[in-house]
């Protein structure tokens, strides 16, 4: 065992401010940045500092960064866990997310060369590939989501304290850093999705293939790539929804507040006399003063009446012959319930429709079935009866006996 539990999490527990204090802190840490820290957060019992650092170090809470540096960070691990406690939430990128779907694609892989030799270990080990693999997607989904929706929040609390060109720039940023790639990534035709698809391909073959027998994980995998696939789509779609308002709104705003900074730069650099006068567009305006004379009206009503007038265009009508070949076809299948109705019911639909549709190919014959069979009028019934040869005009078709009767 590499670190005792119970010591490590009684140290915890009786420190829990100084984690705090070195989560809050984050970064690198000096011996002496350490000791103050430990120093200002003391544990609940009596301990001396040098006994917590050296414990920090021991319980490898604090690792060095590099073998023989003066400096230490959070261990990951340990560093996750606290994230984890003080609801806090580090977004994983799409690289990341496409990084796990191509391990999951090796890992599909591998499970289907294993199943077609049959090699049961093999098969074991893949197996264990796709489950911390598909873990580890659904954790950093969320966590993603839960950065996202904390940026937000932060927002909406933060508005007197932040200018509008820095909250514009961070949302923009989760906006086309995160929301929009993640969406691509998980949508239904995306490749998180694919890929799923034919992981749970796999995972079906090797049931059916008596190739892996713990049928509860078995179970329990394909029930967490169908709710991963979903629950993803989801929770990014709920996060555009909630980023896309502010993202308008502070793109409205930055405009603005890129207009005035640049008018009162021009303000400070021209003076008032020319301040903004370029950019104003010339409105012409034309004052009457006198009215038309006789001369000016004759002119004008002149040049109207002597216009050369233009003959009316023409419009050639051309009409059709006959009706086209598609709508008579159209007004023969929409005939045919009212023509089946006095025979019902009826024993055999295929026999009569070859006898009432002679010289109907078979596209024709099989339009008429289907008008008939799910014709709201009618109850169809496929029956298992000894199947049946039906010549038609261009081929034959061979099936059992469909019954029809009145619904």
């Amino acid at each position: 065992m590499r670190i005792n539990p119970q010591s490590f999490f009684n140290f915890c527990a009786n420190h829990s401010a100084l984690l705090t204090a070195l989560a809050a802190r984050g970064g690198e840490f000096s011996e002496a940045e350490a000791m103050r820290l430990i120093r200002a957060n003391p544990c609940i019992g009596e301990e001396l500092p040098e006994t917590a650092w050296r414990r920090l170090r021991e319980l490898q809470i604090l690792i060095s960064t590099e073998p023989g540096s003066e400096l230490f960070l959070i261990a990951e691990p340990v560093a996750r866990l606290l994230n984890y406690l003080f609801n806090e939430a580090n977004p994983a990128t799409p690289e990341i997310i496409r990084g796990y779907v191509a391990s999951l694609e090796r890992a599909n892989g591998q499970l289907a060369r294993a199943l077609e030799d049959e090699d049961v270990q093999r098969v074991n080990f893949a197996f264990e590939e796709i489950t911390q693999t598909l873990r580890r997607i659904h954790a950093d989904l969320n966590e993603t989501q839960s950065a996202i929706l904390v940026e937000v929040a932060h927002y909406k609390t933060q508005r007197p304290r932040v200018s509008v060109r820095e909250k514009y720039k961070r949302i923009v940023h989760w906006m086309e850093r995160y929301v929009e790639p993640m969406i691509e990534i998980v949508r239904a035709d995306g490749p998180l999705r694919t890929t799923f698809d034919e992981t749970e391909r796999l995972l079906h073959r090797a049931r059916e293939e008596a190739l892996f027998n713990d049928q509860p994980a078995l179970a329990r995998n394909l029930r967490f790539l169908r709710l991963v696939g979903t629950h993803a789509l989801r929770i990014f779609t709920q996060c555009r929804k909630e980023i896309q308002p502010l993202y308008e709104s502070l793109r409205r705003s930055s405009f603005i507040a890129e207009g005035a900074a640049r008018a009162l730069e021009q303000l400070q650099a021209s003076g008032l006399s020319r301040w903004g006068n370029e950019h104003l567009i010339g409105v012409a305006v034309w004052r009457f003063q006198n009215v038309p004379s006789d001369t000016a009206i004759l002119v004008t009503l002149r040049r109207v009446i002597e216009h050369p007038p233009e003959p009316p265009p023409v419009l050639k009508f051309r009409a059709e012959d006959e009706a086209p070949e598609a709508l008579l076809r159209l007004i023969w299948l929409e005939s045919l319930p009212n023509r089946v109705t006095e025979n019902l019911p009826v024993q055999d639909l295929l026999a009569w429709l070859a006898e009432n549709c002679s010289g109907r190919n078979i596209s024709d014959v099989l339009a008429a079935l289907s008008v008939l069979v799910f014709h709201s009028d009618f109850n169809a019934t496929f029956t298992e009866r000894e199947p049946r040869t039906y010549e038609l005009e261009g081929g034959e078709i061979t099936a059992s006996p469909v019954t029809l009767t009145s619904a």
